[in-house]
């Protein structure tokens, strides 16, 4: 496997909005070729790399595969109207490049009125979905031919490697988290005796969640991990975590034995970490794969992140290369029957 800026880069750079991941597939093949694995992807667009265990057991590392994105809505003439497919923030879209995946490729402006040309007032406001629109310099006639509503549109992004080790780009909500489970096969190379592994890309978590919760249910591990970004120290939110610490997940949605073995095999062979605190449902595929059947084992691991929910998110790619090896460490040392269900009379 490429090295793990190149596997960020990869997978950033692809295409995937949420409820639209089967591009992904070709790029997740290529980055996984040399190893001894399989790769599918189910009906519900999850793509799924599975490696062969030599002892009973399974454990699957779940993270989110779909980006933000947006939907054309209408066509309006010369222009395309549209919506959020996720959560962006109205205020971070205007001017921004995109591309719509209609019939063709076709690129596009996001605009809205000049403010040479608002009335009174209008300049003070926070711009809405209505307000703005994307000009693909098209006539409405040959616009129709090419583009649709419901058609997918990703706001461009260029992959730029900034100072300490960190990258900006699009979609390091999640594609990071991916990169990083992906990597763990370098690191598992030389791993002999673990269980059945199953490294799921899996899709909506920015819509629906319905991806992890139909693939968990269908496979029941006997541990779910999963990773999703978290908020990093930035200016404005000087109470978010450092980016260069993986955080460990305790409250709602979390297995206490499992915490606990988690942080002691951090304490143990000093990877850096902190503890995001959570009181109630974490917001991430955590709460979906948790709660299916009659409840999974299951664990949160955090990659902090800057800019969250914009096209020039920014992350540490050393961070990520450490969590790698970390999850590598946990899956030769953790013993599944720790974890299995208990009943207690």
């Amino acid at each position: 496997m490429k090295n793990m800026l190149e596997t960020v880069r990869a997978l950033t750079m692809a295409t995937g909005p949420s409820g639209a991941e089967d591009s992904m597939l070709s790029t997740i093949k290529e980055l996984v070729k040399k190893y001894n694995v399989t790769v599918e992807k189910d009906r519900m667009g999850n793509i799924t790399v599975f490696k062969k265990g030599a002892k009973k057991g399974s454990l699957a590392f779940f993270a989110h595969n779909d980006e933000l994105g947006l939907i054309v809505t209408k066509i309006d003439k010369d222009y395309l109207r549209f919506t959020e497919v996720g959560g962006y923030d109205e205020k971070v879209l205007l001017g921004q490049e995109v591309t719509v995946f209609g019939k063709k490729k076709i690129k596009g402006i996001i605009g809205a009125k000049p403010p040479h040309l608002q009335t009174k007032g209008e300049g003070d406001k926070f711009l809405k979905f209505e307000d703005l629109y994307i000009d693909v310099a098209m006539k409405n006639r040959d616009i129709v031919k090419y583009i649709s509503v419901g058609d997918r549109v990703i706001i461009n992004s260029n992959f730029t490697e900034m100072k300490q080790d960190q990258v900006c780009v699009k979609a390091l909500d999640n594609r990071s988290c991916g990169a990083i489970i992906l990597y763990m096969l370098h690191y598992l190379e030389n791993v002999k005796n673990h269980p059945d592994i199953y490294l799921v890309l899996n899709s909506q978590e920015e819509t629906t969640m319905a991806g992890s919760k139909t693939f968990a249910y269908k496979i029941n591990p006997d541990v779910a991990f999963v990773l999703d970004v978290t908020f990093a120290k930035q200016s404005g939110h000087e109470g978010g975590f450092p980016i260069d610490k993986m955080g460990i997940g305790l409250g709602a949605n979390i297995c206490k034995r499992m915490f606990d073995f988690i942080k002691k095999t951090a304490d143990e062979n000093n990877f850096p970490y902190f503890i995001e605190p959570l009181p109630s449902m974490s917001g991430t595929d955590a709460y979906a794969v948790q709660t299916v059947r009659g409840g999974l084992t299951t664990m949160l691991l955090s990659l902090p992140i800057k800019n969250m929910h914009s096209p020039v998110e920014m992350a540490s790619i050393k961070t990520m290369d450490s969590m790698a090896k970390f999850l590598s460490l946990a899956v030769s040392l953790i013993n599944v029957k720790d974890f299995q269900e208990r009943i207690i009379k």
